[in-house]
């Protein structure tokens, strides 16, 4: 499959933080020569070559997030010195990136350009596809948004929470835009989601297809199926460059049916004999559906909670995609005067968050919310991997209080969004395209799809495996990477955006996880000796400050005889106190704390 060789071009980091890839390096790879479709993704190193410029009558795809990743998504299409955008997603912190509330997509490569951009098509209304684009719409506010009623009509609402009012389009499946030099059709897909689409963009210089995500669920709740007879249009009129989502590209077999989770989310109500939170994320409308319908069979109320889901299931409600029955769903403030087995509460927190509702119910602190014995928790969604450990910890902590905790792991209870390996063969066939660039996903999810492309006919030399910031020419029929741009996290932080660095938030980290200790030591160096201290201080260290008696004494001789030596430099001496109690730290008690060394001369004062 295809790749390139990369040679030295340091990745800056100016206020960005490192992509999280499967193989946890985050910087650029090495590029080798084109490997056979069964080859590894190669991890990234630290250098980057920089792409060719443009050439005139090319099709160039950047993708600025979600190659490598699961979240951020955002390509970047280009013709001639127009752009088109598709997608502008966010990603959410891990537990090593603390006090950081989302991650945006590098925009360093189309800052200078945005007046270039002819339009931003969002596929559907995920975070992970439009939690970026207010940020977007902050450095340019009139770009055009493209998409369907009720991903515009989120997006909208976000807006309005930053002051904006967004230029919208609306569209739906076999509708036909052009923006600039771009030819747009839309096509209706299946997600986890309403109102999905896909987009087909047509140049002189060829024709691609982003899928968005998909499923081809033959039997969704609301029955709109993904489009194949207009795909195999599509495929006919031939696809140069088909762009397929690769997050369940391991998983043999097919997705089951969305309505296949029923029976378990019955048998889960039937057998509450107390109150009932349900879990998921807070765009689901179809579970959100389920979960009410459910409620309302067994004579429950059902309370929103959380600000995301309440929002969204409004606007939903108001659209028309979430049909709730009369006197079904309840304000927050009502809940306290409606018995335990007459109640159910639809939250977030899905995925651990530990601020998100179900995080604080679980850890106790909910204004509103407790759980107690014999109540039922139901987790109704897929685990995004790497929020493992925060999800489990979740559950025990439920479990603790007395919770049966129903998930993916003891019922039915949940179906991907995403096509497995079986429908993504079916699709690959039926499109025909002439090179695969498989997105959204970590490494190995791509790595997965190509070679589902591979066995489908598709020529393993046309298969394009790039990762964020790869920058992939189509010329002639022929896609390949031919370069890679920087393309680091951004880190919204507060009211902060690419300011905190990752040497910031490693001192977070270390913070959060080794504790702090700080030295404090009075010097002349006229007379070469230390007048008072060291003074050592513990914030977040288990020992106690007694058993630092003996490395002050070290710190003591180190600095005389530096001083002795000649040194007088401040800083300097700082320094060498930090190597001595950091050395002595790690050797005597196996621990890694942030050291702040203070050092006082008298001679200059």
């Amino acid at each position: 499959m295809a790749n390139e060789q990369k040679t030295s071009h340091s990745k800056k980091s100016s206020g960005e933080g490192r992509s999280r890839k499967s193989s946890g390096t985050g910087r650029g790879r090495s590029r080798g020569t084109r490997r056979p479709a069964a080859a590894a993704a190669p991890e990234r190193d630290a250098s980057l070559v920089a792409p060719p410029k443009y050439r005139k009558g090319s099709m160039r795809i950047v993708p600025l997030g979600g190659l490598g990743e699961i979240g951020r998504n955002m390509n970047v299409v280009e013709y001639n010195g127009r752009i088109l955008l598709i997608d502008c997603g966010v990603l959410f912190p891990e537990e090593e990136q603390p006090g950081v509330d989302l991650i945006l997509p590098d925009f360093s490569y189309i800052k200078d350009r945005l007046d270039k951009v002819d339009g931003l098509v969002l596929t559907h209304g995920h975070e992970d596809h439009i939690g970026g684009v207010p940020y977007l719409l902050k450095l340019r506010k009139d770009i055009p948004l493209i998409g369907s009623k009720l991903t515009l009509a989120f997006v909208e609402a976000k807006c309005k929470e930053h002051h904006i009012n967004p230029k919208m389009i609306q569209v739906d499946g076999h509708d036909k835009v052009k923006m600039g030099p771009f030819n747009l059709e839309f096509v209706a897909v299946t997600h986890s989601i309403p109102d999905a689409l896909a987009v087909s963009v047509k140049t002189p210089a060829g024709h691609i297809i982003d899928t968005g995500d998909m499923k081809l669920d033959q039997l969704p709740l609301d029955h709109r199926i993904t489009d194949l007879r207009e795909f195999a249009r599509l495929g006919e009129q031939g696809v140069d460059l088909l762009m397929v989502d690769s997050t369940n590209a391991e998983v043999p077999g097919f997705v089951k049916p969305e309505v296949s989770i029923g029976p378990a989310l019955d048998k889960a109500f039937a057998d509450a004999s107390r109150k009932i939170i349900v879990a998921s994320f807070s765009s689901h409308v179809h579970r959100v559906q389920q979960v009410v319908d459910t409620a309302h069979k067994y004579g429950r109320k059902v309370v929103f909670v959380g600000r995301s889901m309440v929002r969204n299931m409004g606007i939903a409600s108001d659209l028309g995609y979430l049909h709730l029955p009369a006197d079904t769903v309840v304000d927050l403030k009502q809940a306290k005067d409606i018995q335990d087995n007459k109640i159910v509460y639809m939250c977030t927190g899905s995925q651990g968050e530990p601020m998100a509702a179900l995080g604080r119910i679980a850890d106790g602190n909910h204004p509103t919310i407790s759980v107690g014995e014999f109540d039922t928790v139901i987790l109704a969604s897929s685990l995004i991997p790497g929020n493992e450990h925060g999800v489990y910890k979740i559950i025990n902590k439920l479990t603790r209080l007395g919770a049966r905790v129903v998930n993916r792991d003891n019922a039915a209870i949940h179906v991907s969004g995403h096509a497995d390996e079986g429908e993504l063969l079916y699709f690959y066939n039926i499109v025909q395209p002439k090179n695969a660039m498989p997105i959204h996903g970590e490494s190995r999810h791509l790595v997965a799809n190509g070679l589902i492309a591979v066995k489908t006919g598709v020529d393993p030399q046309n298969v394009v495996l790039a990762e964020d910031g790869d920058v992939v020419d189509l010329y002639h029929g022929k896609a390949g990477i031919v370069g890679s741009v920087p393309c680091n996290y951004v880190y919204v932080d507060g009211d902060s955006v690419g300011e905190l660095t990752d040497d910031e938030l490693e001192k977070r980290r270390i913070l959060g996880e080794e504790g702090f200790v700080s030295s404090f030591v009075v010097v002349d160096t006229e007379e070469h000796e230390v007048v008072k201290g060291p003074r050592i201080f513990l914030n977040a260290v288990a020992e106690d400050e007694s058993e630092f008696e003996s490395v002050k004494s070290q710190i003591i001789e180190q600095l005389e005889d530096a001083m002795m030596g000649g040194t007088t430099d401040v800083h300097k001496l700082q320094q060498m106190m930090r190597r001595t109690l950091g050395g002595w730290v790690s050797r005597k008690l196996h621990r890694r704390p942030m050291i702040v060394p203070v050092v006082a001369d008298i001679a200059q004062q």
